[in-house]
């Protein structure tokens, strides 16, 4: 038997063996073994990777369905976040706002018997002074009158928006939004009222005359025009944010221009001291931001730490 090695073909090697023809007698079981050995170099050559072949990589393990599962669907980018859900007592703060609607009509009424028969507040720091005298109009009468116009569409602007925004959601939440907005703006007036009543302070323009004619020279601190038009500007804006609706510091930025400018037309007319309109629009716009907090509660959430309820005489604060 013979064979020879031929390497370097691009095939892959190759092994040619021999086998001659036996010659003498033997049985078919020695053949067939003598054929089995002289084949094993030619299996052992085809066992061995061919050249210049790189083996395949192994493939990638397949994810498992639950890291599958738990990784979701990729989010959508801009995608709006879910409204907070609120919930609010319409009984409770219904009664809540009629009452200190029914306050306020009150001390309206019985005015003349509730303020000071002469004024306690009567003459005016010297940046009040100072005040007056760059801010005052020659007209106050126009100034007095924008100032009334302010009043009245800073309140009926903020609510309206409020109403364009609830309605999409249902008649429920426009309810809610207007009695929250109202309660907001009633609290601002009636502490305002007992402020008034209660510290007697001199209009500038009963001042610079002089003389007192009617009761209402008597209540200047503080700023009813400017409390109102700032309460009704932050209630809005905090309702707004609370609702998780987008534009609400557009809202506010509006909003609480318009109550700077109602406050500076206060001074403007002659009707307030400046110290009057400050401490009036930081009375209003904490009553408009309070307020929503305490009336509105998460849904299925923890309560708010103090509320407010009626109560005989008046209101309660419940911790």
């Amino acid at each position: 038997m013979g064979g020879s090695w031929k390497g370097g073909s691009t095939t892959g090697p190759r092994y040619h063996a021999y086998f001659p023809r036996p010659t003498g007698r033997g049985t078919l079981a020695t053949m067939n073994l003598l054929r089995a050995a002289r084949l094993s170099p030619l299996l052992a050559a085809l066992a061995l990777p061919l050249p210049g072949r790189a083996e395949d990589p192994p493939a990638p393990p397949a994810p498992a369905p639950g890291a599958v599962r738990a990784a979701g669907p990729p989010a959508e980018a801009g995608s709006a976040p879910a409204r907070p859900r609120l919930t609010l007592d319409l009984q409770v703060n219904a009664i809540v706002t009629g009452s200190e609607l029914a306050l306020i009509g009150l001390s309206v009424a019985f005015k003349d018997q509730l303020v000071a028969p002469t004024c306690r507040w009567c003459e005016p720091p010297q940046f009040d002074r100072w005040a007056r005298g760059v801010l005052r109009w020659n007209d106050t009468q126009a100034a007095s009158t924008a100032s009334d116009v302010m009043q009245l569409l800073i309140p009926a602007g903020a609510a309206a928006t409020l109403w364009v925004q609830a309605a999409p959601h249902g008649q429920r939440e426009v309810m809610e939004d207007l009695l929250v907005f109202a309660e907001s703006a009633s609290s601002a007036v009636l502490l305002t009222q007992g402020a008034k009543y209660a510290v007697g302070r001199l209009r500038p323009d009963a001042w610079a005359r002089g003389t007192i004619e009617s009761p209402d020279d008597k209540v200047s601190f503080w700023s009813g025009h400017t409390s109102f038009a700032f309460s009704a500007a932050a209630a809005a804006t905090q309702i707004a944010r609370l609702r998780g609706r987008s534009g609400w510091a557009w809202l506010a930025a509006a909003s609480f221009g318009a109550a700077a400018l109602t406050g500076y037309l206060r001074v403007a007319a002659d009707r307030h001291w400046a110290t009057d309109v400050v401490t009036g629009a930081a009375v209003g716009t904490a009553t408009g931001l309070v307020v929503p907090l305490l009336a509105f509660q998460p849904d299925g959430g923890r309560r708010p730490a103090v509320t407010l309820a009626p109560a005989p005489g008046g209101l309660a604060v419940l911790f």
